[in-house]
């Protein structure tokens, strides 16, 4: 009897198994069907035989790009539904250039299937924009009908257009929006400006080991904004620019001006503006549902963002632009300590390099190693070592080093020229044997701003070698504001 029961309970165990293989084996050969039928069709054949594609299908044949899509490359398409479509804005209908903007964003240069997106991705388009897409969302569009198979790319049908926006960039130069004032100042950074892209190396500085480039290599013409702070035009990355208006940028303009003073009120003007405006963009894209308090630009500053305070926000293809009425930057923020590593010498008052020694050591009281410059039996009065610091505002400045005198068994001087070896801006002063503690130094105001403050480590107004030495690890300059 049990004998028997076994058989009856294989026996059904068999069928079953018969029967869920004839079922996968039917969906299977079900899918195998649809995916052979797609693959008998190119991207614009299978879009032609979809009757609810049909509007998208007559922008292909007027664009040209159905002729593209039906080539033997391969692409991934975003095609709206006819209902999707009917309300798009008659001038893109009737313009043949902004119409075939339009379609351009809705094909993709690459096949991506929604399962191989899992997180959001900048994808590019036949228009040179980029969209973002993350599974079965590409943009603010759903993708209702995915992975359609062609035998050059895949189909995707969307329940919204995907608009061709300006980037940053382009809404800076082109749009009737752009605050006038930003937007004017930001059009004249149009420079020449030193890139080693191209560059020929034509020499070696002997102090620094830096090359030495040719002549003309080494420039391009092009915008201080996009060179120095971000790329807006740059469809692959996305930003948050911020942009104020006309009375906010006066109000910011006109509280960093002290900062900034020159010998002219135009140059004054034009130093302070660069200054105010090279921290408002940063490579984040901050959505207003995510837009921070406090935003970092890419120079360290903190920007205190009052969501109050904006009066509008555009999507751009490569980000969002907030247009303010008010950013209130701190001037504790904007302008950092100044450090300078004292073996970074960009000269040397008489060549004495044979007499010049970078020193590996170790700081008992930080626990970190440093490297120092030691010039040693130079024979000069007044030797110094020069330093070419960029941009600094006209702040009064407390100053500081590290030197470590473990060379000698006696003391010597020196002290910090400011623009000069000779300047009295600050004293002589000691350094004490093997003391590893930062030393001020002393304080000093900078009446101007100087595009480039030359300072000097200055040896002692002596040829005697053990009271002219030169020692640093660094140089510390803090702003007191």
């Amino acid at each position: 009897m049990k004998i028997r029961y076994k058989q009856i309970v294989l026996l059904y165990a068999t069928l079953l198994s018969l029967y869920l293989l004839s079922g996968c084996s039917k969906a299977q050969d079900e899918r195998n069907n649809i995916s052979n039928e797609g693959l008998k069709m190119n991207l614009f054949e299978l879009v032609s035989a979809n009757s609810q594609l049909s509007t998208f299908k007559d922008y292909l044949v007027r664009t040209g790009y159905d002729k593209v899509i039906a080539s033997s490359k391969t692409f991934t398409v975003f095609a709206p539904a006819n209902s999707v479509l009917a309300s798009l804005d008659p001038a893109i209908v009737n313009d043949p250039s902004r119409l075939k903007k339009f379609i351009g964003n809705h094909i993709a240069t690459q096949v991506y299937r929604t399962a191989d997106l899992q997180t959001q991705t900048r994808i590019g388009m036949l228009n040179g924009k980029y969209v973002n897409m993350k599974g079965k969302v590409v943009e603010d569009a759903t993708i209702v009908t995915s992975d359609l198979l062609a035998n050059n790319g895949l189909l995707q049908v969307i329940d919204k257009a995907l608009p061709a926006l300006d980037n940053c960039w382009e809404f800076v130069t082109t749009s009737t929006e752009a605050p006038a004032k930003q937007k004017n100042f930001m059009l004249s950074l149009f420079r020449k400006v030193f890139d080693i892209t191209n560059a020929v190396v034509s020499g070696v500085n002997p102090v620094t080991g830096d090359p030495i480039y040719q002549p003309g290599t080494d420039s391009i013409f092009t915008n201080l904004f996009l060179n120095r702070v971000h790329d807006l035009q740059d469809e692959r990355k996305q930003y948050t620019l911020f942009m104020l208006s006309d009375a906010a940028w006066d109000i910011e303009v006109a509280k960093f001006t002290p900062f900034f003073v020159t010998n002219t009120a135009d140059s004054n003007t034009l130093v302070t503006s660069w200054n105010v405006v090279r921290d408002f963009a940063v490579d984040t894209v901050y959505e207003p549902s995510s837009l921070p308090s406090v935003v970092v630009s890419k120079f360290g500053t903190a920007l205190p963002i009052d969501r109050t305070a904006i009066v509008r926000s555009i999507k751009t293809s490569n980000g969002i632009i907030y247009i303010m009425n008010r950013l209130d930057v701190q001037p504790a923020s904007k302008f950092k300590t100044i450090t300078i590593e004292a073996e970074r010498f960009v000269a040397q008052s008489a060549n004495r390099l044979s007499s010049t020694f970078l020193r590996d050591r170790f700081n008992p009281l930080t626990g970190l190693d440093f490297r120092d410059v030691l010039v040693l039996n130079h024979g000069l009065a007044l030797f110094n070592l020069r330093y070419d610091i960029p941009e600094v505002p006209s702040i009064r400045y407390r100053a500081f080093w590290v030197a470590v005198n473990d060379f000698q068994a006696v003391t010597h001087t020196q002290r910090l020229g400011v623009g000069s070896p000779t300047s009295t801006a600050l004293n002589y002063i000691t350094v004490p044997l093997n003391s590893h503690a930062e030393a001020f130094i002393g304080e000093f105001t900078l009446t101007r701003y100087s595009p480039v403050l030359n300072l000097f480590l200055t040896a002692a107004n002596s040829t005697a070698n053990a009271a002219n030495p030169l020692v640093c690890d660094y140089i510390k300059l803090v702003p007191s504001l």
